[in-house]
C-alpha cells in the first residue's frame, strides 16, 4: 500500500451571466438562490469538518455577480416579488408569482410538504381566488426551498420560525428574506476565511466560462467530431487569453488568495488551450480522464491516477484527470440510494484504487457544486457529511486539495492529446448542429463589428462580449435541449450581444432580434377586427378609436428583456383603407427613463421601413428610412399612423414588423420577445367582404 492516496473533491461552482450588464438587473435568480441554498450548504459542511482539504473552483462570473448582490447592485425579479408584502402585489405580480414560485424539486420539496402541496394544486386557480395568507405561505415556502436549511437553524432565524408549516406573517417573510440574503453577503467572506486556513484551495476558470480550445479556433473540434462547422469560422485566441488572464485576476481580486488551478470551462482543452492557460500564470489544471486515457490505449486504468506534466510554449503546467465513474455517481446515482449503501459503494471504489497503486496516487473527483443535490434528500447534506466523514476516517486515503496533492506526487510526462471536453471527449454539445453553428455566426459578426469599435466603445462594451462568448448560451442549443429554458437562454444571449451595439452607442443589428432556434422567428398573427381610424394625440386609448384594433399585452415580466413591472404594457394595431395604426402604451420604467428610443422595423413586399421615435431629455423626434411620411405623438402613449405608401405595400400585402424600447442605455423590451408580428392589410374587396347586410 503506497503512504496514501490524496482525494482531490475539485467543485465548480458556477452560474452563467445572468446579470443585464447595462442595467444591472439580473433575468434570472439562479446564482442567488444557489448559493443561498447549495453552495452555503458546502461551506458549512467544510466548517464543521475542518480536517477535509477540498477545492473549490469558483467562476469569476459567479464571484462577480455575488459580489453585485452583496453589495445591493444587483436584483431579480423574484428576489422583489419575496420582498414585497402581499398587500402592495398588484395582480400582475400576483400572476408571476403563483408562475414563478414552484420551480423546485417537487418529489424532494413539494410533495413532502403538506402546505406547498396544497399551494401547488391552486396555481392554476385564478389569481383573485388566492388568499393574501395563500400568496404569503408561496413566499415564505419558496424562500425556505431555496435556503441552506442548516444555516437557518444554527440562528439566522428564530426556532419558532422553522417549526411553522402554514399561516406565516410579515414579519416571518422580512425574516426569512433577510436571512437569505445574509447568506449571499457572507459567502465570499466566508469562502475567503476558508481559503485562508487552508482548508479550501480556490481554482477558478476563465473569466465567463467559454470554451477555450473553441475561442482559440472553432476548427480545433474537426479532429474529434464529424459535424458541419460554422462558416466562417471564430478563431480569437487573443480571446481566450483575454478571459483566462481577467478570470485569474478577478478571483484573486475579490477573495485575496492567489489562485494557481484552472478548471477549464467544461474541462475543454487543446494543446494550445493548455499553453494559454500557462501562459496566464496557472500551475495546474484538470479534464476529464478520456482526454488521458484514450491517448495511452492498452495501459492499465491505474495511469489515471497520477499528475502529468505537459510541456507547452508558454512553459510547463501540471494536469489531473477527472475520475468519470464515481463523479457520476455522486452527480447521478447515488441520489437514488440509500445514504449507508452510497457511501459504501464509493468508499470500496475509493479502496480498490487505493490498492492498485505501487506508489502516492491522485483521485479527482470533480463535478458542479449545485446540480446534483436538488436530487438528494435533505439537499445532499447528509450523504456529503458521511461521505466526507468516512474517506477523514479511511487508512492510506488523504482528503486534499489539488494543490497540496501534486506536491506530493511525482508527475509523468504528459504524452500529445486531442482536443476535448468532459462530455464524451469532444465539443458536439457546443458545436457542430445548426443552432450551435448558428450561434457562433452571431458571435463572429459582432466580434468583428467590436473590432471596428473605437477605443473607448470598446471599453464600454468590452463585458458584454466576453459574456456573450460563454459556454452557457450554447449548452441549450441542439436537439438535445429543448425547453422554455432554452427560449429564456437564446434570449439572454442575444441580448448579451446587443448589449456590445447599445453600450457603444450603435444600433443593434436585425439578425439579433431573430431566435438563434430552428424554425426561425415565431409569428404572431394580429387580427383586427375591423378598421379602426383614431386620433393621433399621445393620449389613453379611447373606448371607441381603438375599439376593433388588435391588442397585444406583453408578458408582465417582459420575457429576457426585462424584469419586474413590464417596460410596454400594451400595443395595439389596427388598419384603415389606406393607414397602418400602433399605440404603444409603456410601464413607469419606460415613461421615466432618459434618452427613450422606440424602433419599429417593417418589412413588406416592397422591403424594408425602419422607424425611429426618439426623446432626448428634450423635444422628441421621428425619422424613418428609407423615406415616407407619418403622423405621430408621444406622450402617455406613443401613437403613430403609416399609409400603406410609407411601408412600400398595398392592400392584401402582408407585413412583418416588431418594437423595441431602448432607454438608459439599454435594450429594455422587444415585441414580441421572440420573433416578429404580421399582419395582412385589408384586402382590395374589404367592403364588399365585410358589408352589412
Amino acid at each position: 500500500m503506497p503512504e496514501s492516496l490524496s482525494v482531490c473533491f475539485l467543485w465548480h461552482f458556477h452560474q452563467p451571466q445572468y446579470q443585464d450588464l447595462t442595467s444591472g438587473t439580473a433575468l434570472l435568480p439562479w446564482t442567488r438562490l444557489h448559493c443561498a441554498r447549495n453552495y452555503a450548504m458546502m461551506l458549512e459542511l467544510l466548517e464543521e469538518q475542518p480536517a477535509v482539504h477540498v477545492t473549490i473552483n469558483v467562476t469569476p462570473v459567479l464571484a462577480t455577480q455575488l459580489d453585485e448582490y452583496a453589495h445591493g447592485r444587483s436584483s431579480d425579479e423574484w428576489l422583489e416579488l419575496t420582498s414585497t408584502p402581499v398587500t402592495r402585489l398588484g395582480m400582475d405580480q400576483r400572476m408571476r408569482l403563483i408562475g414563478l414560485f414552484f420551480d423546485v424539486n417537487r418529489k424532494r420539496i413539494i410533495d413532502p410538504d403538506a402546505r406547498y402541496a396544497e399551494l401547488y394544486r391552486l396555481r392554476n386557480e385564478p389569481p383573485g381566488s388566492w388568499s393574501e395568507q395563500d400568496l404569503r405561505d408561496l413566499q415564505c415556502k419558496f424562500i425556505l426551498a431555496w435556503t441552506c436549511r442548516s444555516d437557518l437553524q444554527a440562528g439566522l432565524v428564530d426556532p419558532t420560525l422553522l417549526a411553522k408549516s402554514r399561516d406565516y406573517t410579515e414579519e416571518d417573510r422580512t425574516a426569512l428574506v433577510k436571512a437569505q440574503q445574509e447568506l449571499v453577503r457572507n459567502f465570499l467572506p466566508r469562502l475567503e476565511k476558508l481559503a485562508t486556513s487552508g482548508q479550501v484551495e480556490l481554482a477558478t476558470s476563465p473569466f465567463a466560462h467559454p470554451i477555450i480550445p473553441l475561442l482559440i479556433d472553432t476548427d480545433v473540434a474537426r479532429s474529434v467530431q464529424d459535424t458541419p462547422f460554422p462558416q466562417p469560422g471564430f478563431r480569437h485566441p487573443e480571446d481566450a487569453f483575454m478571459q483566462l488572464e481577467l478570470g485569474k485576476k478577478t478571483v484573486e481580486n475579490l477573495l485575496h488568495q492567489r489562485v494557481r488551478g484552472c478548471w477549464p470551462s467544461e474541462g475543454s482543452v487543446s494543446q494550445d488551450a493548455v499553453a494559454e492557460i500557462a501562459r496566464a500564470g496557472f500551475s495546474w489544471t484538470a479534464t476529464d480522464e478520456e482526454i488521458l486515457l484514450r491517448e495511452l490505449p492498452g495501459e492499465p486504468r491505474r495511469v489515471l491516477y497520477h499528475p502529468y506534466r505537459a510541456q507547452t510554449t508558454a512553459g510547463e503546467i501540471t494536469m489531473v484527470f477527472r475520475d468519470r465513474e464515481l463523479s457520476d455517481a455522486i452527480g447521478f446515482l447515488y441520489a437514488s440510494m440509500v445514504e449507508g449503501l452510497a457511501v459504501g459503494q464509493f468508499l470500496d471504489r475509493v479502496r480498490s484504487i487505493r490498492d492498485a497503486l505501487d506508489r502516492p496516487g491522485v483521485l479527482s473527483i470533480i463535478l458542479d457544486g449545485e446540480n446534483a443535490w436538488e436530487f438528494y434528500p435533505e439537499g445532499g447534506a447528509p450523504f456529503l457529511r458521511a461521505l466526507y466523514a468516512a474517506l477523514a476516517d479511511e487508512p492510506g486515503v488523504c482528503l486534499s486539495t489539488v494543490g497540496e496533492a501534486i506536491e506530493h506526487c511525482p508527475a509523468t510526462p504528459m504524452p500529445d492529446f486531442r482536443p476535448g471536453s468532459w462530455i464524451d471527449g469532444n465539443f458536439r454539445v457546443w458545436i457542430g448542429e445548426d443552432e450551435d453553428n448558428r450561434a457562433w455566426q452571431y458571435l463572429q459578426a459582432t466580434r468583428e463589428d467590436w473590432a471596428r469599435f473605437d477605443p473607448a466603445e470598446q471599453e464600454r462594451s468590452r463585458m458584454s462580449l466576453l459574456a456573450a462568448e460563454g459556454s452557457d448560451w450554447n449548452w441549450w442549443y441542439g436537439r438535445d435541449r429543448t425547453s422554455q429554458t432554452a427560449v429564456q437562454f437564446d434570449d439572454l444571449y442575444r441580448r448579451h450581444l446587443a448589449n456590445v451595439y447599445t453600450q457603444a452607442g450603435k444600433q443593434i443589428p436585425d439578425r439579433l432580434l431573430v431566435p438563434v432556434l430552428d424554425g426561425g422567428p415565431t409569428i404572431v398573427p394580429i387580427l383586427p377586427a375591423g378598421l379602426v381610424s383614431p386620433r393621433i394625440d399621445g393620449g389613453p386609448p379611447g373606448d371607441f378609436d381603438w375599439a376593433s384594433a388588435h391588442r397585444i399585452r406583453p408578458d408582465s415580466g417582459g420575457g429576457a428583456m426585462s424584469s419586474g413591472a413590464p417596460v410596454v404594457t400594451s400595443v395595439r394595431i389596427g388598419y384603415s383603407l389606406s393607414d397602418m395604426y400602433l399605440l404603444i402604451q409603456f410601464g413607469p420604467q419606460a415613461a421615466t427613463a432618459r434618452d427613450l428610443r422606440v424602433e419599429v422595423r417593417f418589412t413588406s413586399p416592397g422591403g424594408t421601413t425602419h422607424l425611429v421615435i426618439r426623446r432626448d431629455n428634450g423635444e422628441p423626434e421621428a425619422s424613418i428610412e428609407p423615406w415616407g411620411s407619418m403622423t405621430w405623438a408621444l406622450g402617455e402613449t406613443l401613437q403613430i399612423r403609416l399609409p400603406f405608401e410609407t411601408l412600400r405595400a398595398r392592400r392584401g400585402d402582408t407585413i412583418t414588423f416588431s418594437i423595441v424600447v431602448l432607454g438608459e442605455g439599454r435594450l429594455m423590451s422587444a415585441v414580441p420577445t421572440h420573433g416578429v408580428m404580421s399582419i395582412e392589410l385589408p384586402a382590395a374587396d374589404y367592403e364588399l367582404q365585410h358589408r352589412e347586410v
